[in-house]
């Protein structure tokens, strides 16, 4: 058993925040050619079939049938290989200070032999989040759909078990949560800020960087060393996860939806979208409801 993780004194453990992504077992997108940069969250795939090529911060890496990749938050591209399937877990966490989970130590290839009990723990939560199925695809995967209570009781004690696995796995390896300190939490309030900025309108970002108490570009320089994304690129993604939601409930027309996103013209509302998620608010509404 790894060591218990210490305390820090900055922020207690138990204000950390997850949203658990997608956990999906299937063969990658778009085999055989690389996909553009994307932003990706914290996560953990498995190949047990075939071969992903990956390219982070100007590194390449390979990852083998047989081998797992812990992932980083940040900009990333990859190839997948004809015939590649992946057991993949993604999730955001957000601690209480503002500070990245991992500060180090992650993008990290390990042979699958060394991880037996998570490899098994993630499938066990495959089967827990998509029960009878034995193949689910990404795609699939992050739709949102109608879930009792008890279902939703039973997904987050799957994925709080898997992911005490998860932590303690990487301490065995000497990858540690990075430890709280003041800057910490002026990323906080920072977060705080763009959290309670409404997406309806345009956002006024040098009047928030004055409310925080930075310039615009310190203002930034202070996302991007956090969290790898700048005050409008945070936006766009909560922009976009307001979307799928208000997409996948499926109660407004688009139109509203398109109003409520700030977006004056549907139109430019469907093209943004589209660019971001890889299909029309209408797809993705449809498939929504067939999920």
């Amino acid at each position: 058993m790894a060591e218990d993780l210490p305390e820090t004194p900055a922020f207690s453990w138990q204000e950390t925040r997850f949203e658990w992504l997608w956990v999906y077992r299937a063969a990658g997108l778009n085999p055989g050619a690389w996909s553009g940069f994307s932003q990706v969250p914290y996560g953990l795939f498995f190949v047990e079939k075939g071969r992903v090529d990956i390219e982070v911060k100007g590194r390449r890496m390979v990852v083998p049938s047989g081998c797992a990749f812990f992932s980083a938050p940040g900009r990333r591209r990859h190839f997948f290989a004809k015939g590649t399937r992946l057991l993949s877990v993604g999730f955001r966490c957000r601690r209480p200070d503002g500070l990245p989970l991992y500060a180090e130590g992650l993008n990290l290839v390990v042979p699958t032999r060394r991880l037996r009990t998570l490899h098994r723990l993630t499938s066990g939560l495959f089967e827990t989040v998509h029960q009878g199925r034995t193949s689910v695809d990404y795609r699939r995967s992050i739709l949102p759909r109608p879930i009792s209570l008890i279902d939703r009781a039973r997904r987050e004690q799957a994925f709080f078990g898997w992911f005490a696995a998860y932590v303690e796995t990487l301490a065995g390896m000497g990858v540690h949560p990075a430890p709280g300190h003041a800057g910490g939490r002026r990323l906080a309030r920072i977060i705080g800020l763009l959290n309670d900025e409404p997406l309806g309108r345009p956002a006024e970002l040098a009047e928030l960087a004055a409310r925080a108490g930075y310039g615009r570009r310190r203002l930034d320089q202070l996302l991007q060393a956090g969290l790898g994304l700048t005050a409008k690129g945070f936006l766009e993604a909560r922009r976009m996860e307001s979307a799928r939601r208000l997409l996948g409930e499926g109660e407004l027309p688009l139109k509203e939806v398109a109003a409520l996103l700030g977006f004056r013209h549907a139109p430019h509302f469907t093209a943004w979208f589209k660019g971001g998620a890889g299909r029309t608010p209408s797809a993705y509404r449809r498939e929504a409801s067939q999920s």
